[in-house]
């Protein structure tokens, strides 16, 4: 346990709460039985991962014969449950095998709009946006006067080393590269495509801006998004059923945690 808390400390930089202690120690007694019941499966045996650890660990303390005898001598000596890259491996064959899902799984229409409905982040497009623009330097002192006062024509103002079209930009891609004020303001205004607008204040300088085409955000129909549901369907499924195998284990095991309880 105390190396449960102090790897938390570190980590997080401020002790654990109780309830979070309870669930650190929950997690790892979850582990030592997850990693058991892996063994007891023999899913070690045929695993090239695991054999090519156990036979790194008996290099590793000078053990000597074949690989079997090497393979042998570290098992002995309860090697998997002290190595964490073995441990992690178990635990993921065991899983695997424990939540594949039966051939020809496949979730129902119902489902499918569910999900669709409720998850509102899938399928979305963002807005993207196609300008032309005239760069003034604010190096120059005199920058925002010029552009006052200059006329918005091609290959005026100064030189911009990316520049004078952008195509097919995200909120996202303009904002990392010119800033946040040039960025909403550009995707905000009420200036007809085409037409001239600004000035624009960037992390450069100042710019005239026309947007050359304007394609709004939108989702995808769920028929589009279909593989995408039906895959989110399943690791959803994957999910419950090995939350449920887990309890299972714990009733067989008894090794519910009731720390600070």
């Amino acid at each position: 346990m105390k190396v449960l808390t102090s790897d938390w400390t570190r980590s997080t930089g401020r002790a654990a709460t109780p309830i979070e202690l309870s669930h650190l120690a929950q997690v790892a007694l979850d582990e030592k039985m997850l990693v058991k019941e892996a063994m007891l499966q023999g899913l070690h045996k045929s695993d090239s991962v695991i054999n090519q650890r156990l036979l790194r660990d008996a290099d590793f303390l000078g053990l000597e014969g074949s690989v079997k005898d090497k393979i042998d001598a570290v098992m002995t000596m309860n090697m998997p449950a002290s190595d964490e890259v073995i441990r992690r491996r178990l635990i993921q064959l065991l899983q695997h095998n424990m939540t594949e899902l039966e051939e020809g799984s496949y979730p129902s229409a119902a489902q499918l709009d569910q999900i669709y409905a409720e998850s509102k982040e899938l399928g979305l497009v963002a807005a993207r946006f196609s300008f032309e623009h005239v760069f003034f330097d604010s190096d120059d002192g005199e920058a925002k006067a010029r552009v006052a006062l200059d006329a918005p024509v091609p290959n005026q103002g100064d030189v911009f080393l990316d520049g004078n079209y952008f195509s097919n930009m995200t909120l996202v891609s303009i904002t990392s590269k010119f800033g946040e004020d040039f960025s909403l303001a550009l995707v905000n205004t009420d200036t007809p495509v085409s037409d001239w607008f600004g000035p624009l204040e960037s992390v450069y300088g100042f710019h005239l801006v026309r947007i050359l085409q304007r394609h709004d955000s939108y989702r995808r129909s769920q028929a589009d998004m279909a593989p995408v549901l039906a895959d989110r369907w399943r690791r959803e499924r994957q999910t419950q059923v090995w939350a449920a195998y887990i309890d299972k284990l714990r009733d067989k095991y008894q090794v519910v945690c009731h720390a600070n309880t």
